[in-house]
């Protein structure tokens, strides 16, 4: 016989305080409780509710007191169906008592803070994890929780892949942990979508993209995570890179990209899982290196064709933000980039928000008056607005080189480059060539257009 740890109902088996319930296709969840009883009533049920944290009232007629199922040894178990998204919610259990002389409702536990919504998984190296530096107003707020390393559901804060406790070392890159992008981009999706966001931090500096393979160690360690917050996700922030910008690395990055998209996919169960990439910032102790320089622009034109190749992948750049360090973005860029990945979200799931950057869509010979590379873009929001001379793109052929003499632009989505002599063969356009570019030219919403490395055939 269990003898039950207080009168009333105890909750043994069931979600936990702050945790996020990925909502289903139809915008519901579900819960399912189980645990112990304690009563002397000659008639009583077990019951349990969902209410609205806010002003207690039951969440739906649906899930309002429902009587459990009792079993042998005081033992009970429910489960309430049709939990709508949004919150924050409570579950309540008592002890619904007839025919004794006190019919007050007994006890029961309670389960606190809990939101229906999307869960986002952070995947990547230092620039995911989050290293930034500096002061930055960034609060946490009431619906962005997060599923910490410690396997503990608590509101989010800063810094997320805080070791302490955690139960997953793997991730402990051993550096400062500070500010990161995801309390930007969860409050930033909150507060368009009224719902709860949860972040689930599973990024590793200085990671390889080799890590992330299917079956690799931090890949297993990401769908444990996953597992262990619930087993269901909206989909996964990436931002992975740096340590691939090599000549080795970068040759192949998009295929092994490709891979890592097909298993996440896979082995979660969601063949169109959304995945918003990280396109690569800055680093600026390249010196002059060529090799880390055309590594890092290999690098970015892999990850601007797995957005324009692979459905439900979609690209944010941060190429233009401030840096808190040679490599990492400050404080204030998160709380920016953060933005951005929401944005993407947000373009590309329900259309409400323009997408973070801007696409090259084709290149064309001008020939007259004088050689002309014309670059079609996304028309910019509201025209095109230049922070300083332009030195966004640069032009090679087989000669090396080619100046450019003139760079003029149109609002209706193009860009002229004026050649100093007639192109060879072999020639490629760069936008943000090397790995410390200097971002200039972007639409009058601010947005930057992506880089990019693309051969462009002859005139």
């Amino acid at each position: 016989m269990i003898e039950p740890p207080l009168p009333g109902v105890s909750i043994q088996e069931g979600p936990r305080d702050w945790q996020v319930l990925q909502q289903d296709r139809e915008g519901k969840a579900f819960v399912r409780l189980a645990g112990v009883y304690r009563t002397n009533a000659p008639e009583f049920r077990v019951e349990a509710r969902v209410v609205r944290e806010n002003d207690g009232r039951p969440v739906s007629r649906d899930t309002d007191w429902r009587a459990a199922e009792l079993l042998p040894d005081q033992r009970w178990r429910l489960e309430l169906r049709g939990i709508p998204v949004g919150g924050l919610y409570r579950v309540e259990t008592r002890v619904w008592r007839t025919k004794c002389p006190d019919i007050r409702p007994m006890r029961g536990d309670y389960i606190h803070h809990l939101g229906v919504g999307d869960l986002w998984v952070i995947a990547g190296q230092s620039n995911a994890s989050g290293t930034g530096t500096g002061y930055v107003e960034d609060p946490p707020a009431l619906g962005v929780h997060l599923f910490g390393n410690d396997e503990q559901w608590k509101l989010a804060t800063h810094p997320l892949e805080d070791a302490t406790h955690t139960l997953h070392p793997i991730t402990v890159h051993g550096v400062f942990q500070a500010h990161s992008p995801w309390i930007s981009f969860g409050r930033r999706l909150l507060a368009d979508q009224g719902y709860p966001i949860g972040l689930i931090p599973t990024a590793l500096g200085g990671s390889p993209l080799r890590r992330w393979d299917p079956g690799a160690d931090l890949y297993n360690n990401m769908l444990d995570m996953v597992r262990k917050a619930g087993g269901r996700v909206r989909g996964i922030a990436w931002y992975q890179g740096e340590s691939d910008a090599n000549p080795q690395g970068s040759k192949d990055y998009l295929e092994r990209f490709g891979r890592f998209v097909a298993g996440v996919r896979r082995d979660l169960g969601e063949p169109q899982l959304p995945i918003i990439t990280g396109q690569l910032g800055r680093y600026t102790d390249a010196g002059q290196d060529q090799q880390k320089h055309r590594s890092w622009s290999a690098i970015r034109e892999a990850q601007r064709q797995a957005a324009l190749q692979l459905p439900q992948v979609a690209l944010v750049t941060g190429v233009d933000l401030l840096m808190s360090d040679e490599i990492h973005l400050s404080a204030a860029a998160n709380v920016m980039l953060g933005q951005r990945f929401a944005d993407a979200v947000l373009a590309s799931t329900s259309g409400r928000a323009l997408p973070p950057g801007i696409h090259l869509v084709r290149t064309e010979w001008i020939m007259q008056p004088s050689p002309a590379l014309r670059l079609h873009f996304e028309p910019p929001a509201a025209g095109w607005v230049k922070v300083g001379p332009i030195e966004d793109f640069r032009v090679e052929d087989a000669m090396g080189s080619v100046e450019l003499t003139a760079i003029e632009v149109d609002d209706r989505g193009w860009v002229d480059l004026r050649l100093g002599r007639g192109p060879g063969g072999g020639v490629t356009v760069h936008a943000h060539y090397g790995a410390n570019p200097i971002p200039s030219l972007r639409d009058r919403d601010q947005r930057p257009i992506y880089a990019f490395t693309v051969a462009v055939p002859p005139p």
